[in-house]
């Protein structure tokens, strides 16, 4: 098995706006624990940083897998802090194997999570899209709503995939 453990973030200022958006009950998930309310009025990087940092003390991260266009400030900043990070594509060639080795662990029953709420919603509002040659990707275009955890989770087992030393269905993914 795998086990996951998802952490999501969203601004303070944008809960009810975003609840009211996307129909979802951002509120709740915040109060119970689901989703990380910040400060700040986008994106805190710094957030997850600390975070970051606070399960580094908890659980040996091997590797940090980031969007290598999204994040580069993050990615220098934990690399300062000593952490092993490596910027991950978005596209088929380096989501293909990990969304089918996803798509396969779900049908198997082989993904654990603490029943997340945010990921179970993420997760509905999954589409994939696929290219002549049969690879695969989450389709952030092509999704109804937000998608962000499933493509972290690809990320991660893209990463643990990689690591020869571990085996991806009998290892921690956080992401």
């Amino acid at each position: 098995k795998t086990y996951t453990l998802p952490f999501f973030f969203v601004p303070q200022v944008q809960i009810w706006e975003r609840s009211r958006k996307d129909k979802v009950p951002y509120p709740q998930w915040v109060e119970q624990g689901h989703l990380i309310a910040t400060d700040s009025k986008a994106v805190d990087q710094q957030a997850i940083r600390l975070k970051i940092h606070e399960l580094g003390e908890i659980y040996q991260i091997k590797e940090i897998a980031i969007d290598r266009w999204n994040a580069s400030q993050l990615m220098t900043d934990l690399e300062a802090d000593g952490f092993e990070v490596v910027g991950f594509g978005q596209g088929y060639g380096s989501m293909s194997a990990p969304a089918k080795q996803l798509e396969t662990m779900l049908i198997n029953g082989d993904l654990q999570h603490p029943d997340n709420p945010v990921l179970n919603w993420m997760c509905a509002n999954t589409v994939v899209e696929q290219d002549a040659a049969g690879n695969v990707k989450p389709s952030k275009k092509k999704s109804s709503e937000k998608i962000d955890g499933i493509v972290a989770l690809c990320m991660a087992l893209g990463r643990a995939m990689a690591n020869v030393d571990l085996d991806v269905n009998d290892c921690e993914v956080i992401f």
